[in-house]
């Protein structure tokens, strides 16, 4: 797709989350408008799959955990050596408790775990904090890049089972 607005073709696409659903959507966008993409993500999805053929020119996928330095850290270098120095980085990287899950993972605010809390926290926020550090700092060093931190409306707007529902219901 050439849309000279939008054109992204010299670009380093870092995309964390990337096998999610978003993620793949925000990779696959960039791909198509010509960036080269880097996808982070603790294992590849079926739909991230195709993409790495498809693109196979274009795009890597590097096993990452966003709550570890050292990995964001090797896929600084899995980049630079793929495709160069990292002009774009999307945080995209989140959980919550997935469906299905036991009662006090969706049940009320106050009977959620310390752990299950801790983990959101870790990944939600602190990995954003860890790849701005390791990828914003590669941007800076070459003054040019751009931050895209995705964000959940669901902190304002409360699906029905997810620890927000707890100030909906308590107002």
């Amino acid at each position: 797709m050439s849309d000279a607005l939008f054109s992204v073709d010299s670009e380093v696409v870092v995309v964390s989350g990337a096998s999610g659903q978003l993620g793949c959507e925000y990779a696959s966008a960039f791909l198509k408008r010509g960036a080269r993409v880097v996808g982070l993500d603790l294992k590849p999805s079926p739909a991230l799959d195709a993409l790495l053929v498809e693109y196979r020119e274009h795009f890597r996928f590097v096993s990452c955990d966003v709550t570890r330095i050292e990995n964001l850290r090797h896929a600084l270098v899995v980049t630079r050596d793929s495709f160069g120095e990292p002009t774009v980085l999307v945080n995209n990287a989140a959980i919550d408790s997935p469906p299905g899950a036991p009662i006090e993972e969706t049940g009320p605010f106050e009977d959620y775990p310390d752990a299950s809390w801790d983990r959101v926290m870790d990944v939600n926020v602190k990995g954003v904090y860890l790849a701005c550090k390791v990828f914003g700092a590669a941007m800076a060093a070459n003054r040019r890049g751009s931050i895209i931190n995705v964000s959940s409306i669901y902190g304002v707007v409360s699906p029905d089972q997810s620890i927000y529902e707890y100030r909906r219901q308590r107002g």
